[in-house]
């Protein structure tokens, strides 16, 4: 945050909006990728359902998006709030799979993995730029800088193994399938999981974010 302090109320407005716009671009290329790896693995369910795109509006979710905005532009200005938020589900039919258990693991490390791709290459271009003086560029490489640590960040988050997130996929390797399923969609299972997440998960989450993020910087 220390650039900002250097720049103008506009291009500190200019970062909020590139940031947020760099955050929604995020989820949804994260969400395009579990749609494209299913149709791959011979699931349309997704595609059906003009999920295979990265137009942000496909993947907004009224409550999860929306609070994800909200949360980062208060921060951005100030508020001590976890960046928290999530995307629409891309719809899965696991019965379409040749094996549903392996295949769908596949499709839902896709995503983080996807976040892991887009931060690397977001490194690439903000180190590219960085001889770039001019106050726009400064912008520009600000924005890029954030969202490498935002993908980094979507990536440890949703690898984590709790329902409804990505990595939560893992136990059904692990555990019978009765038990997973009933495990993995108990709505009350999804508050539980979202707590530990906000008041104990989150910090540490967000220091492996900043050390993964800033060593991709200085590639």
């Amino acid at each position: 945050m220390d650039a900002l302090t250097n720049t103008s109320w506009v291009g500190y407005l200019l970062t909020v909006v590139l940031g947020l716009a760099v955050l929604l671009f995020s989820f949804s290329w994260h969400e395009y990728a579990h749609a494209l790896v299913a149709s791959i693995y011979g699931d349309p369910t997704a595609r059906l359902a003009g999920r295979l795109t990265l137009n942000p509006t496909a993947h907004w979710d009224k409550v999860g998006t929306t609070f994800l905005a909200a949360t980062w532009i208060l921060r951005s200005f100030g508020f001590p709030l976890p960046i928290f938020g999530w995307g629409k589900p891309v719809p899965v039919n696991e019965l379409n799979f040749e094996n549903h258990r392996w295949d769908s693991l596949v499709v839902a490390l896709s995503g983080p993995m996807s976040n892991l791709l887009m931060a690397f290459l977001l490194a690439l271009v903000a180190t590219a730029l960085r001889h770039y003086q001019a106050d726009f560029g400064q912008i520009i490489i600000l924005a890029l800088q954030l969202g490498v640590y935002l993908n980094v960040f979507l990536m440890f988050f949703n690898l984590l193994p709790l329902p409804p997130l990505d990595g939560s996929h893992i136990l059904q390797l692990i555990l019978p399938e009765k038990w997973y399923y009933a495990f993995a969609y108990n709505p009350l299972w999804w508050m539980v999981a979202i707590l530990i997440i906000i008041f104990f998960l989150v910090n540490y989450i967000a220091i492996a974010s900043n050390s993964l993020a800033s060593w991709l910087l200085t590639i």
